[in-house]
């Protein structure tokens, strides 16, 4: 297996055509398919399930893929390592925001990582937790900060943030004030994420063991539409207070924090078991955490510093 036909094999992978990638690669097409054979005889196992409309991963194929990213990504650090030990940090650095965090986070990072570190390019994604957690254990990013991933297998972490859960709408009953207990959300028709959505199951968990209820009567995967359902009509979700604090220090919608019990998420950065971090990465985690606690200091993130 060479390096060469993993490139090919991602160039297929990514186009979704074995011609569109050899076009991509300026191979011809004859030759590029006899690579991608070449590479499935090795193996001894069908990478793609082919059709006139393209190609799609067998398992197999995903695994291969999800390990050729890990790997070249890998490659890629030893060159930048061998760069940095010469000269400012440098190369290209991806990272994972939980989705609550990175509308107020991932600018704010973005540009102080450019002023601080001009060289290095940085690369923020923000994706559900399930998302997110292959990305870090495939090695597809360098880091992740995510919630509560004590749990996750084949990953190290480091505490970062405790943030208290927000019940949060735009249409609130007067009797509502800063605090709002638990056992009062279910008066509160929510919009949460499916049955597997983590935040979903804490709250589900918590209202079983205090003998409690919520009503969940909208469910979606996004938490831009949970922001644009709550912003457009008469539902509620729960997050931490920074996934819509732009909306409501502005006005636009209003937060009270949940107690009896009070529910806490840990904010984690994470990143993969055995693999270390570059210099540019652990130099972008030291500023992000830097910025984080200026941010609570400032008062300006609710939550503390772990």
């Amino acid at each position: 297996m060479r390096f060469d036909q993993l490139k090919y094999f991602i160039a297929a992978t990514q186009n979704g055509s074995i011609s569109a990638a050899a076009r991509v690669v300026n191979l011809a097409q004859p030759a590029f398919s006899a690579h991608i054979r070449t590479l499935e005889q090795e193996l001894g196992v069908q990478l793609f399930e082919r059709s006139r409309k393209g190609v799609l991963l067998t398992e197999a194929g995903q695994r291969l893929y999800d390990g050729a990213l890990s790997l070249f990504r890998h490659v890629d650090q030893v060159r930048d390592e061998t760069i940095n030990a010469a000269t400012s940090l440098t190369g290209e650095v991806r990272v994972v925001l939980a989705a609550s965090a990175a509308a107020m986070l991932a600018g704010q990072l973005y540009w102080r990582t450019a002023q601080q570190h001009p060289q290095i390019r940085l690369t923020i994604l923000d994706l559900l937790r399930m998302e997110s957690d292959t990305l870090v254990t495939s090695r597809q990013v360098d880091f992740g900060l995510l919630p509560n991933v004590s749990t996750l297998v084949g990953a190290t972490s480091e505490p970062v943030l405790a943030q208290d859960l927000h019940l949060v709408g735009r249409h609130w009953p007067d009797s509502i004030g800063s605090e709002i207990d638990f056992a009062d959300l279910k008066n509160f028709p929510l919009v949460m994420g499916g049955r597997r959505n983590q935040l979903r199951i804490e709250l589900e968990n918590t209202a079983l063991r205090t003998g409690s209820r919520i009503n969940i009567a909208i469910e979606q995967d996004s938490l831009s539409v949970f922001r644009s359902i709550v912003m457009n009509g008469p539902a509620f979700t729960v997050v931490p207070y920074s996934a819509f604090a732009v909306e409501i220090e502005a006005g636009l919608l209003s937060a009270t924090r949940i107690v009896n019990p009070v529910i806490e998420r840990t904010l984690s950065f994470v990143w993969h078991e055995f693999s270390e971090l570059s210099l540019s990465a652990r130099a972008v985690k030291d500023l992000f955490r830097a910025h984080i606690g200026e941010l609570l200091t400032q008062h300006r993130m609710r939550g503390r510093l772990l």
